[in-house]
């Protein structure tokens, strides 16, 4: 039963990815003057630490990565390598993490900035942003972090009552 249940979370990616996606964009339409990104997927990413060993949970990582990338940088390797270093990170310190609602909020937190910042740095080595880190911290990193500490709050509760 474990084994369908950690492939059929694989299955899953892509559709969790889209739904990812179309949770971002409703948010934008309320906010048009900002930039702000759902990361939902990290909340799921948490608690399937608990399922899966751990060079599955980096698979997990490496296709959510190649996903993410093809989907919205159209460039490979900026999310896959920041989906597999915070997969591992996770994966390592998830005894930790795992402890109370309150380290798994930060730990979200954490993914979250080190997501965003690490890609806003790639992708301003690759050439493919110009805009100023102020701006981008302002409009971009801070509501972006707000909204998935939102999600986690409300979430966290769901995820387990599945999970733990």
């Amino acid at each position: 039963m474990r084994l369908v249940k950690q492939i059929g979370m694989f299955l899953l990616l892509p559709l969790i990815v889209l739904i990812d996606s179309h949770l971002g964009q409703l948010v934008n339409s309320f906010f048009p003057h900002l930039q702000i990104v759902s990361h939902f997927i990290f909340i799921f990413l948490l608690f399937e630490t608990i399922e899966v060993s751990e060079y599955l949970f980096l698979a997990y990582c490496l296709v959510l990565g190649l996903l993410y990338d093809v989907y919205f940088f159209h460039l490979i390797g900026i999310a896959s390598l920041l989906f597999v270093i915070i997969g591992a990170i996770v994966y390592k310190s998830n005894s930790v993490i795992l402890l109370n609602r309150w380290t798994r909020l930060l730990a979200v937190l954490m993914m979250t900035f080190i997501f965003e910042f690490g890609s806003f740095m790639l992708a301003e080595v690759v050439g493919l942003t110009a805009e100023n880190l102020s701006v981008f911290m302002v409009y971009s990193l801070v509501p972006t972090m707000i909204l998935n500490c939102l999600w986690m709050l409300v979430f966290q509760y769901i995820f387990e009552k599945i999970y733990l």
